[in-house]
Formats: structure tokens, sequence, C-alpha cells
């Protein structure tokens, strides 16, 4: 019998003829996403799909002759390395190509390092039914944006295919009642991240008690559709999710909440609580910023959202504590209040805030803040200054100081001389600016506007 040549060339089998696009490595995992006890399918049992027991034995004792008879092909590798090529498969490829080749390729398309960073995006153009397909073929499946408002039926759909689904993000639009969302919670109990609008909420507050299920969750984020005063019960979540150490309460005006439920909610999650974006002040007016002294060294990322009911005194407040928050890495806020805007540059005095690498200062701005700024943060990455007015051509004097500012400085609605931004520009070709400059507005035109 002749033998082969081992300089003969691996045949791939032509049914597995497909486009590797995928950057996902099958044997990566997500941080924090404990897949250690999932086996590849190669320890799984596979005698049921494609041989029995007594197959197994005769496909051992026969595979030389096989290999004489027809050559290596794909179906001859071990799992682990048909896994290694379906991870260069795109996520499409893999539902439509992958898993109807044969029995065996479809139980290795859906192991689950293959989808541990894969996102599935509902777009305007999918329809639910192939989305519900999707889930059934993808149990694995771990994120889902969704870009459009779905059907009930598609969550129920989602609970019961996805039950290791850690990501969900739905349409700003999306109202989620509370049974639903008892439903799909209790389905998809291993949710670490969820972003939400705010219209659940606002029908029955007691839909958190359904988020609160969610134990592991370590990010929530409730999207605000209008302004309301529905207030938000942040005792529900604190004791439901002691892990969360990422809330965001809004974007454009805040949602509002109980300044003895924000002081609850800090004090039990002082050692885990990294980015929190919410009002300045609670529906009774008071500042949340002094409640943060607690977790100073482990919060990151402040954004508070203007309120213009704030008064003098809490504003004061606000600034005064501001700079203390010494482990700062981003912060956005503004100030309304022209009678605290000489506070402002204390803030970043005495290099209080040295690990600040993105900042946005919005409403009033001095050409003292910048100074300040440009001195004490060396390490400031991203400043944007948003509807800022009073400026003198001195506010852009400083920027050169600058040296790591990689992205873009952004002005909307700002006074100045056009002409000295343009001068700084020339002076930082990587400095990439957005927006224009007007004419100045005075101390005397801004009592007029007011």
């Amino acid at each position: 019998m002749a033998t082969r040549s081992p300089t003969t060339p691996l045949k791939i089998s032509e049914d597995a003829d497909t486009v590797f696009n995928s950057s996902v490595s099958p044997t990566s995992t997500a941080d924090g996403d404990n897949i250690s006890g999932v086996p590849l399918v190669s320890d799984l049992e596979l005698n049921d799909r494609r041989h029995s027991e007594g197959d197994s034995r005769l496909r051992a004792a026969s595979s030389a002759s096989k290999l004489d008879c027809r050559g290596t092909t794909v179906d001859d590798l071990p799992d682990e390395l048909m896994l290694e090529i379906f991870s260069y498969v795109s996520f499409s490829e893999n539902i439509k190509v992958l898993q109807n080749v044969c029995t065996r390729w479809r139980i290795l398309a859906q192991d689950a390092h293959l989808w541990l960073h894969e996102k599935y995006i509902v777009r305007q153009e999918t329809s639910e039914e192939e989305a519900v397909a999707t889930f059934s073929a993808v149990p694995q499946l771990r994120t889902v944006i969704l870009e459009k408002k779905v059907s009930p039926g598609f969550f129920q759909a989602l609970s019961r295919s996805c039950p290791h689904l850690t990501t969900l993000k739905t349409d700003l639009w999306q109202m989620l009642t509370c049974l639903e969302a008892d439903n799909l919670f209790a389905g998809c109990r291993k949710i670490r991240t969820l972003s939400i609008s705010d219209k659940g909420v606002r029908a029955n507050v007691r839909f958190l008690d359904a988020v609160a299920r969610l134990a592991d969750l370590r990010v929530l984020h409730i999207r605000e559709t209008e302004v309301a005063e529905k207030v938000i019960p942040l005792r529900i979540i604190a004791d439901g999710c002691p892990h969360l150490s990422d809330l965001g309460l809004g974007d454009m005006y805040g949602l509002c909440y109980q300044y003895q439920d924000a002081e609850y909610f800090i004090s039990s999650h002082k050692c885990v609580l990294k980015s929190l974006r919410i009002r300045w002040t609670s529906v009774n007016g008071r500042s949340i910023v002094p409640l943060l002294l607690v977790c100073a060294d482990v919060l990151e990322h402040l954004e508070l959202i203007i309120n213009h009911k704030i008064s003098v005194e809490e504003a004061t407040k606000t600034l005064t504590a501001l700079g203390k928050l010494h482990n700062l890495r981003r912060l956005h806020f503004g100030v309304t209040i022209w009678e605290v805007r000489h506070l402002v540059p204390a803030v970043f005095e005495n290099g209080r805030l040295q690990k600040l690498q993105h900042l946005q200062l919005s409403c009033i701005v001095q050409d003292e803040t910048v100074r300040t700024v440009t001195q004490h943060c060396p390490d400031l990455r991203e400043l944007e200054l948003l509807s800022c007015a009073d400026h003198t051509d001195a506010l852009f004097e400083p920027l050169h100081r600058l040296k790591k500012l990689e992205t873009e400085l952004e002005f909307d609605y700002c006074d100045g001389d056009q002409g000295a931004l343009d001068r700084i520009s020339a002076q930082m070709p990587d400095l990439r600016v957005e927006g224009s400059l007007g004419a100045q507005m005075t101390d005397d035109s801004h009592d007029e506007y007011e």
C-alpha cells in the first residue's frame, strides 16, 4: 500500500468554507466573568450526537486505515484546535454557516469561550423573529444592545434562551413593566451591566425591586426620557446590589433622590463605588458631594448634573468637598451660581486632584480656573469647556502646559477672541478644537441677561 507523503497538505472540508474575521479569542475571559468551570466541548460527551461507545472504539482502531484511504481532513482536528479556528469567524457566519454543517460543529460553535466578548445589537431593521432565532442559536450570548423598542415576547425569549447574559442595554424609549422585569431578571440572573430607561420606574417605583434581585449587578444606568419629579428609592438598590460600583441616574436633568437614601447607599458602598453620575442636590436641596468623602479612596469618576435649584450654601459645600476627592480620574461639573464662581479654582489648588485625566467644566469658568487646572493637573488628557462665559485671551495662555492633552478642547456658546484660540491651536498641532468663540460677555451684560 502506498504511504502518504508527510508533506501532503491538510484538506479542508467543503462544508467548512467560511470567512474568518473575528478577533475573539476562545480562551480569553471577561473581566470578573468566571468561566473556569465551563469545560471546552472536547470535555463533553458527544456520543449521543455523533457516535456510540462502540463507534468511538471502532473509529480509534481503524483511524490509521482511514487516513491512508482519504488523507487528513478538518474532521480529524481536535476540538481545541477547531475552537481556535472558529474564533476567527464572524457572529453571523457562526450562526448561518458553522452551526449548519453538522452536529459536532454546531456544538462547538455554541461553546461559551467563543461568545464572551461578542455583542448582539438589535437594530431598527432587525426583526424580532430574527432576534429570537439568534437567542436560540447562541445560548452562551453575554451582551445584548437594543436600538429599538421591542415587545414583551422579546424579553421572554431572551430570558428563556440566554441565562448567561451579563450585559443588557435597552432602547431609551423601551417600557418594561414590573412583571416583565421580574420574568426577565429571573431568567438572566447573571446580569452585571444594566442600562435602562426611567419609564418603568416612573410607572411604578417598585420596578426597582426587580432590579435589586440582580445580586451580581456592577453597573446600573437609568436614563431619563423627560423632566420628572419621581424619586428613585436608592435604599432598595443599596440593599439588593451590594457590588454596584457604577451608578448613573439621568443624563441631562438627572433623576430625583432623597438625601437620606443617598447617604445610606454611599455608606453601604463606600468601598466599591467607583463611578457616579447624579444631581448635585437631593429633593430637599442638600448637596451629595460631602457624603462622597467616605469613598474618596475608591471614587474615580464623578459627574454632577446641574440642578438650578441649588443654593449658594450647598454650592459652597460642594466645591469645598470636591477638592478632597483625591482619587478622581474624571470629573464633570458646572457652576450656575455667579456668587460662588471664585471658589472653583480652589478645587484644583495644591495638587488636590493630581490624578485627574478628564475634566469637563460648564457654565462659569474664569481664566484663573484654567490657569489653576493646567498648573496642578499634570496628567490631564481631556479638557472640555462648555457654555462658558466671561473669557479673555488670558484663558488660552496656560493651555500649552497641558503636555498630555491628547483629545480635544470643546467650546459651546463661549465668549472670547477667536484669534487667540487660533494662535494656541497653531502652537499645539495635536490639539483638536471643537466650536468657536464669539463676543465677550461682560459682568454688565450678564446682569442684563439675568
